[in-house]
């Protein structure tokens, strides 16, 4: 099952970023050299999360289910 949450903060020139997970509100990081996808700030998404050392990541981001139907 994926979780959901919001894009906080991106750096493209860093090539991360930051979400929230929602329900948790626990702050995750990603690399965005591992994404197809654009994304914004504020953004609704649906993510993996796996552990690494030191911490916890986010995979796989996609753009919510809700948000894709409401591009359409």
């Amino acid at each position: 099952m994926m979780s959901k949450g919001t894009i906080i903060e991106l750096s493209y020139k860093k090539g991360y970023g930051f979400l929230k997970e929602l329900g948790t509100n626990r702050i995750l990081r990603f690399d965005l050299a591992d994404q197809n996808e654009g994304f914004m700030t504020d953004q609704q998404i649906e993510f993996n999360v796996i552990d690494l050392d030191p911490g916890k990541i986010a995979i796989n981001l996609r753009a919510s289910t809700r948000e894709k139907s409401e591009m359409l």
